[in-house]
């Protein structure tokens, strides 16, 4: 088996990734991603179809596409990895600077200058001369844009006097209408937001708020559908009637004993709804409005996932995407689509793809008895132990199918631990409640994998604060540590990017018991341990809009002279893609990291680049690794200091 950034030999499929489904009308869209490039395919009755895309203005690359059952599809560009761009429209002489998570195209949006409705979008974002280089701010407002008229015409619709995090939009099978969900203070907050059939005027109506991100809410078949709990055994499906809003108006859907449903899209019938049966086995359900009784009609075998569905309440069919175990023991891809009113779906694309590395799960008792799950990839190599915080792994795509190959390849042991929440911390007067999960489980791997293997531990985002609390803690049981994209400031981060708008969130450094909390768990404002640290790597997102890149360069700067630094800045965003040069390489760089320092033990005089480096793909050619700018960490543009 190839090792992450070695030459293929001949006749070894490229692996491929398929994501960012989505169903508009009769047919549905995803991209297929490969070493190669990505491209946007089109799945439909007459079968799939490549979708030619035009180039980027100004340079800019393709980042999302909206297409319409009829006429041209909208795309969104922008910089490589950046969660954030411009929206172009063909025949359209304007660009409008929107968020790409939270965007939904309308099929009929009142004219402001009196023409008659036509398509338009519903997105948050910023006013139209905000520059492309300033950070999109989560819930600074949600605006709708009418296709073909000037910036002018842009309509503002304030949410409420404080901004909330973390807002998206979903379709609804209202034409006129769209879902908004924001999360504030651990609430999550559902509106409707519909627009005038004549003047287009935005009216917002409050809906039941849910007070955890497992109760989902969702219009299917002209009625609400209200899940709580998701994902655990104790998850209940309410159908709602039509008209009918309130949880307590809801009926409960019988499912299966030992089904408990994971997650639910809502369709212009009723609601798709993935399931976990007993044993672990994924399958998919379809409740129809007029009779909410759940019909099976994808089961998954035993290893068989579905990592990506979609539907929609104004299209009519669903899509999916079906991970399988060939007989030779090889996995395989299937998209597959259900049109509304047939029985069984039909499988649009087969598709090579990597077979996962044997798995088991182990448990380990964390400080306050947790039983936390610990999964295990592999059996041989160093051990690596990842914390994802506040994303899912789709964020390190890329990286976790190298670390899967070379954990395939029996050169490293992948571990996944699936930790408790970090924040808010000032919400939890006493007890652990997971601030020390990612700990329990590396002296658990350290006992129980062998001593004399090398143990990393990798932190992304916010799980870079439950990494790096793990080794400032307790630095022997690690022979180094990864940061991708961290947030290491849990005092100053308001100061720090669009971090102001998330104290709602993480706490409010402002109030003396809140700050005092953040100031526990923060590596930045954790006191350094006597001895030495082991080796660190800290990779940071040029175009990152979640977490400042100062997050880790003024860790960086705190920790040299205690431990090898190597700094690197990649022009990417904070979630990785991985047809990008520049993902490709900082993925390279990681494996690189774990596996050269594994070659040396527990030896910490380990050579390192104890510099900053910024990895620029318009100066850097594949294989370079940058050009050193230490004054990067040196200095802040700011002059805050940490």
């Amino acid at each position: 088996m190839y090792a992450y950034g070695e030459r293929r030999p001949s006749g070894v499929p490229e692996p491929v990734a398929v994501h960012g489904l989505l169903v508009v009308g009769a047919a549905g869209y995803w991209w297929q991603d490969a070493e190669s490039g990505a491209r946007l395919l089109r799945g439909d009755a007459s079968g799939v179809s490549e979708v030619a895309l035009p180039e980027g203005p100004d340079g800019l690359t393709v980042l999302a596409v909206h297409p319409a059952d009829t006429g041209p599809a909208a795309v969104l560009c922008g910089h490589p990895g950046g969660d954030y761009g411009y929206l172009t429209e063909a025949g359209a002489p304007d660009r409008v600077l929107a968020r790409r998570p939270a965007l939904v195209r309308l099929p009929r949006v009142p004219s402001a200058t009196g023409g008659p409705a036509g398509p338009g979008f519903v997105y948050t974002g910023f006013p139209p001369d905000a520059r492309l280089e300033d950070p999109p701010v989560d819930g600074i407002r949600v605006a709708v844009h009418r296709t073909g008229e000037p910036f002018a015409h842009d309509r503002a619709v304030p949410l409420g006097d404080a901004p909330d995090a973390l807002v998206t939009l979903e379709p609804t099978a209202d034409p006129d209408a769209v879902l908004v969900k924001s999360t504030a203070r651990g609430v999550t907050a559902h509106r409707l937001l519909r627009l005038a059939p004549g003047s287009g005027r935005p009216t917002v109506t409050e809906l039941p708020a849910a007070s955890s991100p497992r109760t989902r809410l969702v219009l299917g078949a002209h009625r609400w559908w209200r899940g709580e709990a998701l994902g655990t055994p104790r998850a209940v499906l309410y159908a709602l009637p039509p008209g009918e809003t309130h949880p307590s108006a809801g009926e409960p859907v019988a499912f299966p004993d030992g089904t408990a449903p994971a997650w639910f899209w809502g369709t212009r019938q009723g609601v798709v709804v993935r399931a976990v049966v007993a044993g672990g086995t994924e399958a998919l359900y379809r409740i129809d409005g007029d009779s909410p009784e759940p019909r099976l009609f994808a089961q998954g075998a035993p290893g068989d996932s579905f990592p990506e569905v979609t539907a929609a309440p104004d299209a009519d069919c669903a899509l999916w995407l079906r991970v399988g175990r060939r007989s030779d023991g090889r996995a395989a891809g299937h998209v597959e689509q259900l049109l509304d009113g047939t029985p069984a779906p039909r499988t649009l694309r087969t598709l090579p793809w990597p077979a996962s590395a044997p798995g088991t799960t182990r448990f380990c008792a964390a400080g306050d008895g947790h039983r936390l799950p610990v999964r295990l990839s592999g059996t041989a190599g160093p051990v690596l132990l990842l914390e994802h915080g506040g994303l899912t792994a789709l964020a390190n795509a890329p990286l976790e199918r190298a670390l899967e190959d070379l954990a395939r390849a029996g050169r490293l042991t992948l571990a996944r631990a699936v930790t408790r929440s970090l924040v808010p911390a000032h919400r939890v007067p006493s007890g652990e409640r997971g601030y020390n999960d990612l700990l329990h489980a590396a002296r658990y791997l350290r006992e129980h994998t062998g001593p004399g293997r090398p143990l990393f531990v990798l932190g992304h985002s916010m799980g870079a604060v439950g990494a790096a609390r793990a080794v400032l803690l307790e630095p022997g049981l690690f022979d180094g540590w990864i940061l991708r994209f961290p947030v290491t400031d849990l005092v100053g981060f308001p100061a720090l990017g669009i971090g102001r708008y998330w104290t709602a969130l993480l706490g409010d450094p402002s109030r003396p018991e809140q700050r005092a909390a953040l100031a526990a768990l923060s590596p930045l404002h954790l006191p350094l341990p006597a001895g030495p640290l082991p080796p660190v790597l800290i990779q940071t997102g040029t175009h990152d809009t979640r977490a400042d890149a100062r997050h880790g360069r003024r860790l960086a700067e705190r920790l040299r002279g205690r431990a090898a630094v190597t700094l690197s800045g990649y022009p990417v965003g904070h979630v990785e893609r991985f047809c990008q040069a520049a993902s490709r390489r900082a993925v390279a760089e990681v494996t690189a990291f774990v596996l050269d320092r594994a070659a040396f033990g527990h030896d910490r005089a380990v050579p390192a680049r104890d510099s900053a480096c910024v990895h620029d793909d318009a100066s850097v050619g594949e294989g370079a690794s940058g050009t050193h700018e230490p004054a990067a960490v040196a200095r802040d543009p700011e002059g805050a200091s940490p």
